[in-house]
């Protein structure tokens, strides 16, 4: 049997990012044709990165197509302000995208600064019927709906994460976090049509080492950082309320500022 993790028994080498509702994610999102298209930025904030700049911080991008037929690479193609996707997802699939050489960076943990070695990944699905985990840190559907209410699980390293917050963000900016029980479960209410994003964050601290990053040099870490999310589009419900107001991230403001 799969153990369950859990902060209460794994916090001394597990530690949730406190943050989480500010923190930058990727995510998919799906065009009214079907097109599919993948960001990075805060979703719930209609804040979205772009080129020059963040989205050029993504050096081994990679993306999975899974179907019935299989597993395939998915082509991303970097736009603006998102990679566009060539492939357009049928009934059951559902796409997968993650960097493992994302720029190692400083972050503030335990009142001191350290160099985390972050992997932000996220999963889009078409339907709510039972997957299992392929990402690091995954959060797939579990199959049990009931009415507008829906439950998903969290797993990291292919075990449930339990008692772990997870954000559930629409367009228009309404947000929900909810805790994970102990089996890595959590359910939420969708009232609206539209695209929903759910977000969670974790950083591991019982490991630090070295890796060679995408230009080939060797770097030290001294935490591993996730991010994952999973994002669906609900055809039924509520009209959706309109969306949030675009937002400039912080690093394109500096950019602009400098000219």
């Amino acid at each position: 049997m799969k153990n369950i993790l859990s902060t209460l028994l794994v916090g001394s080498t597990l530690l949730l990012a406190t943050h989480a509702a500010q923190a930058h994610q990727i995510w998919f999102e799906q065009s009214p044709d079907r097109s599919m298209a993948f960001y990075y930025g805060e979703y719930d904030e209609n804040m979205l990165e772009v080129s020059p700049g963040g989205m050029d911080r993504f050096k081994a991008l990679q993306g999975q197509w899974l179907s019935a037929a299989g597993t395939k690479p998915l082509t991303l193609t970097l736009a603006h302000d998102h990679f566009s996707v060539a492939q357009k997802p049928g009934k059951d699939d559902s796409f997968l995208a993650a960097d493992k050489a994302y720029p190692i960076f400083q972050v503030k943990d335990e009142g001191k600064t350290v160099s985390a070695y972050w992997t932000p990944a996220t999963r889009w699905v078409s339907d709510f019927r039972a997957r299992e985990p392929e990402l690091d840190l995954d959060i797939v559907p579990t199959g049990v709906v009931n009415g507008d209410q829906v439950e998903f699980q969290v797993f990291y390293l292919q075990d449930p994460l339990g008692n772990v917050p997870v954000k559930m963000s629409s367009a228009s900016g309404w947000i929900l976090q909810a805790n994970t029980d102990g089996e890595g479960k959590v359910s939420f209410k969708l009232p609206w049509k539209g695209t929903y994003v759910l977000g969670i964050e974790y950083r591991d601290r019982s490991e630090s080492g070295e890796r060679v990053s995408a230009e080939g040099t060797r770097e030290k870490y001294d935490i591993l950082a996730y991010s994952s999310s999973l994002s669906f589009h609900k055809d039924t419900g509520i009209a959706p309320l309109p969306r949030a107001e675009s937002n400039l991230p912080a690093s394109e403001i500096a950019r602009l500022n400098k000219k």
